[in-house]
């Protein structure tokens, strides 16, 4: 298969048309009004220690955001539909390069490119960081004529950082990595030929909590994974928890009594993302099961 250089020539995007709603429908939006007001939320000081424990330096804004150089609505429209279009254009075609000639995609060996050809369901491509914003780079220009001059260099780069569609980093909150380099990874499915249905990536709480054993001291400290950034420093809370549990310095910490029953808890992890206040709030299950003793030894 020969190399397809993208954003220079002509002819591309007819490999890649077909009817818009095989491409999952999505909006994003980047950054915050500069005059947007960040509150805390009003049960930050309402609730009592014992529910929400945690230090105030876990919530200090984030010195670096990507919140300046934004798009306007219209131009975001049309950002996001060419980049649909150029991630199928380059998943449909696995030695496809930059201008440059650098390929875009991360080499990868012939049989585990063959097995992924293959396969039927979601998979992960991982592309070269540079090759792949100077691809995009190229195809917005020859594809709508979007110059440096309408979209810069640091719109697209922010553009790009928050993408809903890239994971940059792994659920260790470090930067996600392929044979030694930094990689951006995206997940796709084939749905016909030269189209593809792509997965988001929204941050979430990285593991759910273990399970709980009657009269054995239980703790679990959760993890916030944002694959657009690196993970923030968090702050956990409940609006309500049973009597035996507690958050302790963003740990879940207890002594179930015996014969308790499983516990349903709403998790809120609350951060922020340059000067705006973020909470995400998941519903868990904690299974609490009782101990059984053999020869006087405690087996969970």
């Amino acid at each position: 298969m020969p190399a397809s250089v993208i954003g220079v020539g002509g002819g591309r995007a007819g490999a890649i048309d077909h009817e818009q709603s095989a491409v999952p429908a999505f909006k994003f939006t980047m950054g915050v009004p500069p005059d947007a007001e960040s509150h805390l939320p009003e049960y930050f000081d309402s609730y009592s220690q014992t529910y929400m424990m945690g230090s105030a330096a876990l919530m200090e804004p984030s010195p670096s955001s990507p919140t300046e150089q934004t798009l306007d609505a219209d131009l975001m429209a049309k950002m996001d539909a060419l980049f649909m279009k150029y991630l199928e254009a380059i998943c449909s075609n696995i030695i496809t390069v930059d201008s440059e000639g650098e390929s875009i995609h991360q080499t990868q060996m012939a049989k585990k490119l063959e097995k992924l050809e293959q396969c039927t369901e979601y998979r992960t491509f991982r592309f070269r960081i540079q090759a792949f914003s100077n691809g995009f780079r190229e195809f917005i220009e020859r594809e709508a004529g979007l110059s440096e001059q309408v979209v810069s260099k640091q719109q697209l780069r922010n553009y790009l950082h928050q993408q809903h569609y890239i994971s940059r980093y792994n659920e260790d909150g470090k930067k996600a990595k392929s044979k030694g380099h930094h990689v951006w990874n995206v997940e796709a499915k084939k749905i016909s030929r030269n189209a593809w249905w792509f997965k988001e990536f929204l941050r979430r709480i990285a593991s759910p909590p273990p399970k709980a054993v009657a009269g054995v001291p239980y703790e679990w400290t959760p993890t916030i994974w944002d694959p657009q950034i690196k993970a923030p420093k968090v702050y956990f809370s409940s609006e309500w928890l049973p009597p035996w549990l507690r958050w302790d310095n963003n740990s879940l910490r207890g002594l179930p009594p015996m014969d308790t029953a499983d516990v349903n808890i709403v998790v809120i992890a609350s951060y922020y993302q340059g000067k705006e206040v973020c909470h995400l709030k998941s519903n868990y299950t904690i299974p609490v099961v009782q101990h059984a003793s053999a020869g006087g030894m405690f087996i969970p």
